[in-house]
């Protein structure tokens, strides 16, 4: 088992490094070429990039008006939640 996942594996590396030479084969040109093209286009649009620092967000909840702040009952006041006739079963 040992030597056929070997031999796959090697098949598989060769099928990669074909289709990775294929890739340049095909399209290196154009991409060493791409830098000279720019330049010469004088319709060219230079961006900068800047990096944003990222700054923690609160919770939408707290952000918002007209939310009414629910908070939680004790089982006490919380209806509807014994079992009928609890007092019979124990």
């Amino acid at each position: 088992m040992t030597a056929f996942a070997a031999c796959l594996f090697a098949v598989t590396a060769l099928a990669s490094a074909l289709a990775i030479m294929a890739t340049l084969r095909r399209y290196g040109h154009d991409a060493l070429a791409l830098p000279a093209r720019l330049a010469a286009c004088p319709e060219t649009l230079t961006i900068h990039w800047a990096m944003v620092e990222r700054v923690t967000v609160p919770a939408l909840g707290a952000l918002r008006r007209d939310r009414v702040t629910r908070r939680r009952l004790s089982a006490e006041q919380r209806p509807g939640l014994d079992w009928p006739c609890g007092e019979l079963a124990a």
